[in-house]
């Protein structure tokens, strides 16, 4: 019986161990150390309230933009725009990465001038969108496209080029030409580059999303920030930051990487 008790003990202690290890545990501390560490300073008054605002003004100001203004409808906006430039730019990120890595003309001269492109942060195109399009959500939606589109495509020209020739001749051999030959070799073969491109993208298209709203009007994410900005309302600038912050993490956790998990468990790269 004493032994009985000895191995429940230990099973609890194990049991405990593993909880005190699981990562949303450390999450949770993690955050919580933040924002005391947030509280603490604004309690020794190191900052002004109007520089840097309490824990409780921060979720004030969400509770207010939520109920009263017009917090909810700016997400959707953003959320609308950004997922119709994301699926535009997938769509012919994943056509031309493939294209490039098929004809070796358009390697040294579209995938080259992407590479180089790829280094141009998102607001740098704001200046350029704004005297094309105007100060109109087509200007947002060219960055966001623009963006997203650069690094799907040169994740599925990495993808398609990063095949084993092996087994393209393989499938040659067996009759499998043209069209066939990257339906059944060269598109599952990458599916697991194409989805981290994708959730790279997708990355890459938030940021872009925000810097375009920035300079132009209507309702958004990023016209909450500004207007925040020129109102000298830190509340509303911190409330818009962790909104972003949640998004991203919430469509990156709870989407694109669980599907890239799943993926490349599928795979047998895990």
């Amino acid at each position: 019986m004493l032994n009985d008790l000895k191995n429940r003990i230990t099973v609890a202690k194990v049991g405990d161990y593993k909880f005190i290890r699981h990562r949303y545990i450390h999450r949770l501390i993690y955050v919580a150390l933040l924002f005391t560490i947030w509280q603490t300073v604004i309690s020794l008054e190191l900052y002004p309230r109007y520089l840097l605002p309490s824990p409780y003004d921060i979720l004030q100001t969400l509770i207010y933009g939520f109920s009263e203004a017009d917090y909810a409808f700016a997400i959707f906006e953003s959320l609308r725009r950004v997922i119709i430039g994301y699926l535009l730019a997938v769509s012919f990120g994943i056509l031309a990465g493939i294209g490039i890595a098929r004809y070796n003309f358009l390697d040294t001269t579209i995938g080259a001038s992407l590479t180089a492109l790829q280094s141009i942060p998102s607001v740098a195109w704001v200046p350029l969108a704004l005297l094309w399009f105007g100060i109109s959500e087509t200007a947002v939606l060219f960055i966001v496209i623009l963006e997203a589109f650069i690094p799907c495509a040169l994740g599925v020209r990495s993808g398609v080029m990063n095949i084993p020739r092996e087994i393209i001749r393989a499938a040659q051999t067996l009759g499998s030409k043209h069209l066939d030959l990257y339906i059944r070799v060269v598109f599952p073969a990458i599916i697991p580059q194409l989805v981290t491109s994708l959730r790279l993208s997708w990355a890459f298209a938030w940021r872009a999303l925000i810097a375009g709203e920035l300079f132009v009007s209507g309702i958004g994410i990023g016209q909450s920030l500004e207007l925040g900005r020129s109102l000298a309302d830190m509340s509303q600038v911190i409330a818009m930051i962790l909104i972003i912050a949640a998004l991203g993490f919430i469509s990156d956790n709870l989407l694109f990487r669980t599907i890239e998990k799943n993926v490349r468990e599928k795979w047998g790269l895990v």
